[in-house]
């Protein structure tokens, strides 16, 4: 009985106990930096009681059992549990999350850990990026991954050239785009850099053939911002600062005359020097202040708010960027707003749905940059005031001296404006049946409709600079893209060693397209006003198209490991095509890649000198489907026909495209090997891959055979004929530590890659880049593309001996029109002429290297960025050399008189002032104009500096100053050795030729970043 009753005494004693409640406060601090965790979550286990640290990373919490355990978590930080056994006290402090180091790789309708990763994965994640204020995300990217040449393009809007690992087709270089697992194309101006949570670039087929109808040139996916459960996050940064560009120095009005004048007394003739005495100022006009302004405002502003439950979770964001172009006229800016939100109603099911609204307007940016160099300084902005007239555009001043167009004139002409509008709608539903077993659903649409208006008045400077009648038109354009896929996921882990990850499904994606334009002459006068259609009087015009294509794709993939040591993923998809004739539509593309994850061997534990080594490998193929959506038919077109003695016009129809119904698929295959290292405690990471890509069934379009009925003789039709080839290697070399309070991280890329034709059409080499009726570029089969070819400049004769010495073996002059002072050129042939025999190759426009270094140092609340991008060995064809030249009187450079040779010995580059130029100095394409294009440009450098949080009670704030482009160092003489890599309208076989395009300004900025 005793006995009983001590045992109901002591169980009553525990009972009272366990009932105690008492209050728990306490710190929660992260062992990193020491710093509060503000928003940190601590709850009794088992139970719904909990509370979250304040601004100080305090806590207090109520009614907590005596014996309770509690839970601490925050998000990027290890869940700690611990027993509270009475005490009223408890600091705690969280690590970061393991989880952290072996991040999660978004990949093709997936993700991996990235020690997983068997394929050539890249990634950057969104804080890197928005480092740069740019309209286009890929801008930020250029020198930060490896085997990504990124060329920027310069003027407002303009899309940035993206080259992966090199090119193996004439159809179109740049990436497709990912968006949450939405494919939406090959452009992302429409995408705010700010809401974009991370971006994998998919570099081998191996990665990218799940892709497989359009992944040839690469897929980059991109991931934004989502919500998390918990506390609401608000965020604002807002950027804004000014452009410039740096000033060529031309001839002033005073240079300007006696190099004219000049021209004519070297060729003994009489200078048609039309002297007005209208310019007193030596100096004369400055047309390039006249014309270009000194800066150009850019801003960047940016709101995020995420948030949400255990149930539901929100992103909501709204951003506007607006980039002005260096004239008065000319800008480009967009408002965005994105909603990202997913629900969960159980553990089965889960929905999300996302929708992104944008508006983009812009001012077509006029191209006056030549126009402004070579006008005539001698020449007033405009005409005396006793003889304007009502029509504003008729006062400018004709050019004195040359038949250049006034360049103010035409700024003040410049009238095109388009507005688009459009959305990205996105939603999935996520069913998980079974456990390890998912089910996806996804739907997407993406919309966008244009309008472009356009107008061109009547004016009347001179006979030869006029425009008779004035014209109005107005385009409109729609967009209407959607895209559904499906796929079913299993994944499992058997005998704990064997991981195994099952995943199929199809897509089916449809496109298309809607225009109409309509446009009139002779609009009665120019008011704004009467900027419309329905106001021309003469020509209406008016066409209309609508165009379709679709997809379907069917794909699968396994992914194994046996004990996280060895590594295979194979996949396979099977694309559908309208663009390809019955027959041909369908195309499989298949890909397998292998990893061997040598630290995790049992002999590799006890060694010191690695922190981890991983060999891979991949093989895969991939598709191209870029041609026109009626490349298989032949089409009528409207023509006109002449008829009678009296010639008459009657409308009437032709052949307008010549089709080909045995058109296949374009398919790249694609290896690639490579071992990732880390050293000394993973603080240095070292990464090496070689690639070898080849192309086959090239889609081209082959010069048509003429014949009666076809279009005209310049006619093409689509053909499967070439091949090309990109082999190369990439290295990639990081370092990361920290000592005390300060750290630092230093990466170095530096990756080669030579594109080769194997073979084009047939019909011989493709020439291309049109210069004073010849061609600057030449490609060939078996050769390097987009390479400069013409005659050897060997110097400048400096006396006739020199002259009469440059003969053949029998004494006959090469070139016998020659005088000191003008360029030798090489009779490569010796036959003792100087012709088409004698061109040899003079360049390349691609670089042997290209480099990237990006550094980064924290010190306490300072930090402090620096990114660069170079190339090395790549040349340029460098038009703007002509500009010592005169031709036509155009101005010069400035110092022409002096560098130009005007007796022996004074010059061995720029050649004699000569107004016929008989010997062709300047009209032949020569490697006198061929210069060194390479170059290191600093990207970035931008410090800043973040306000410790308790002085504004928990909301960060940070403060910084960025310079985007602010020097470059290189040995080119034009006005900027990245913009001519672009090349004509991206084409990568006719690149590297400077023209006087937009170069790439430089930008400085204050930003302001808010986190609450």
């Amino acid at each position: 009985m005793r006995k009983q009753l001590l045992i109901a005494c002591l169980l009553l004693l525990s009972i009272c106990s366990y009932a105690q409640q008492i209050t728990v406060k306490g710190i929660v601090t992260s062992a990193t930096d020491k710093e509060p965790l503000i928003g940190a979550t601590i709850q009794v286990k088992g139970s719904g009681t909990g509370t979250i640290t304040g601004i100080d990373g305090d806590y207090t919490l109520m009614n907590v059992p005596a014996n309770a355990i509690l839970v601490y978590s925050t998000i990027g930080y290890q869940t700690q549990e611990i027993k509270v056994n009475g005490q009223t006290t408890i600091n705690v402090v969280l690590s970061e999350s393991a989880e952290l180091l072996d991040e999660v790789v978004v990949i093709g309708y997936g993700a991996v850990k990235k020690s997983d990763l068997t394929s050539s994965i890249a990634t950057v994640k969104g804080d890197e990026i928005t480092e740069t204020v740019t309209g286009n995300a890929m801008d930020a990217l250029q020198g930060k991954i490896n085997g990504v040449q990124v060329t920027s393009g310069g003027g407002p809007g303009t899309q940035p050239k993206v080259l992966i690992r090199g090119v193996t087709t004439v159809n179109g270089t740049d990436p497709l785009y990912v968006v949450d697992g939405m494919p939406v194309g090959t452009n992302i101006n429409f995408l705010n850099s700010n809401d974009i949570q991370s971006m994998e670039v998919l570099k081998d087929a191996s990665a990218a053939a799940i892709y497989g109808t359009r992944a040839s040139n690469g897929v980059i996916l991109i991931t934004t911002k989502k919500g998390i459960a918990g506390k609401t996050n608000i965020s604002f940064s807002a950027s804004a600062g000014f452009q410039t560009l740096a000033k060529p120095k031309m001839a002033n009005a005073a240079e300007y005359k006696e190099v004219f004048n000049t021209r004519y007394t070297n060729d003994g003739g009489t200078s048609i020097w039309n002297d007005t005495g209208a310019t007193t100022n030596p100096n004369g006009t400055d047309w390039w202040d006249e014309v270009i302004n000194k800066t150009a405002l850019v801003q960047n502003y940016s709101l995020n708010i995420s948030g949400g439950n255990d149930k539901l979770v929100y992103n909501l964001s709204l951003g506007y960027f607006r980039n002005n172009s260096q004239y008065d006229y000319g800008y480009w800016d967009k408002i965005n707003a994105r909603l990202n939100t997913e629900y969960t109603f159980n553990k089965y099911v889960k929905m999300g749905f996302d929708i992104a609204p944008r508006v983009e307007s812009w001012d077509d940016t006029p191209n006056l940059f030549s126009a402004a160099m070579s006008m005539d300084p001698t020449t007033p902005v405009f005409k005396p005031q006793d003889q304007w007239v009502d029509n504003e555009f008729n006062n400018y001043q004709r050019s004195y001296n040359n038949q250049e167009w006034n360049p103010a004139g035409s700024l003040s002409r410049q009238n095109g404006h388009s507005r688009e509008m459009g959305a990205i709608v996105n939603t999935y539903l996520q069913v998980n049946p079974i456990e390890k077993l998912t089910l996806r659903t996804q739907f997407g649409a993406n919309a966008h409709f244009r309008r472009s208006d356009g107008f061109t008045p009547e004016f009347y400077i001179d006979a030869l600079e006029q425009s008779t009648l004035s014209n109005v038109s107005r385009e409109m354009q729609e967009w209407l893209d959607w895209n559904w896929t499906n796929t079913a996921t299993y994944s499992d882990t058997f005998a704990s060693k064997h991981n195994l990850n099952i995943m199929g499904g199809f897509t089916a994606e449809r496109f298309a397209w809607f225009q109409t334009k309509a446009s009139r002459d002779d609009v009665p006068n120019n008011m704004d006003i009467m900027q419309e259609v329905n106001a021309g009087t003469q020509n209406q015009k008016g066409d209309g198209t609508t165009t379709y294509n679709t997809l379907i794709s069917y794909l699968g993939r396994i992914m194994y490991n046996y004990d996280n040591r060895y590594y295979v993923t194979a996949s396979i998809r099977a694309d559908g095509s309208s663009r390809f004739p019955k027959g041909n539509k369908y195309a499989i593309f298949p890909a397998v890649s292998a990893s061997w994850r040598i630290i995790s061997e049992s002999f590799m534990q006890d060694q010191k000198v690695f922190s981890n080594l991983k060999l891979r490998g991949g093989w895969g193929r991939v598709g191209n489907q870029n041609i026109d959506n009626d490349a298989t038919l032949t089409l009528l077109g409207q023509a006109d026909y002449v008829f009678g003695s009296t010639p008459v016009r009657v409308p009437g129809t032709m052949i307008s495209g010549v089709g080909n119904n045995q058109l296949q698929w374009e398919t790249v295959e694609d290896w690639n090997v490579g071992v990732d290292m880390s050293f000394l405690n993973s603080r240095l990471g070292v990464t090496f891959e070689y690639f070898q890509k080849k192309s086959s069934n090239m889609l081209y379009q082959k010069q048509n055979i003429f014949a009666i009925g076809y279009p005209d003789w310049n006619s093409t039709v689509w053909m499967n004929i070439g091949s090309m080839k990109a082999s190369g290697w990439e290295l990639s070399l990081n370092w990361q530590d920290k000592v005390s309070d300060f750290s630092y991280n230093v990466g170095v890329n530096l990756s080669a890659v030579k594109n080769r034709a194997i073979k084009f059409s047939g019909d011989g080499p493709i020439q291309t880049g049109g210069f004073n009726s010849d061609q600057i570029i030449r490609n060939e089969d078996g050769g390097l593309i987009s390479r400069f070819y013409g005659y050897v400049a060997d110097g400048i004769f400096q006396n006739w001996s020199e002259v009469y010495a440059h003969t053949n073996e029998h004494g006959k002059l090469i070139q016998d029109k020659a005088q000191p002072g003008d360029i030798r050129f090489k009779d490569l042939n010796h036959d003792g002429v100087l012709d088409e025999n004698d061109k040899t190759w003079i360049g390349n426009p691609y670089p042997d290297l290209m480099v990237g270094l990006n550094l980064g140092f924290n010190y306490k609340n300072f930090d402090f960025t620096a990114n660069f991008y170079g190339t090395l060995g790549n040349d340029i064809f460098n038009k703007t050399k002509g500009l010592y030249s005169g031709v036509s009187g155009q101005n010069v450079w400035a110092g022409t008189l002096e560098k130009a040779w005007h007796g022996e010995g004074t010059s061995n580059d720029i050649p004699r002032l000569s107004y016929n130029d008989l010997n062709q100095n300047y009209t032949r394409v020569s490697s006198f104009f061929v210069e060194d294009g390479s170059y290191m440009r600093c990207k970035l450098l931008q410090v800043g500096y973040t306000l410790p949080k308790k002085l504004l009670r928990g909301t960060e704030l940070r403060l910084s100053f960025s310079a985007q482009n602010p020097f470059t160092i290189t040995g080119y003489s034009g006005m900027d050795p990245e913009r001519p890599q672009i090349g004509n309208d991206g084409s990568v076989i006719e690149t590297g030729i400077d023209g006087i395009a937009y170069p790439n300004p430089r930008t400085f900025l204050f930003s302001i970043d808010f986190k609450f």
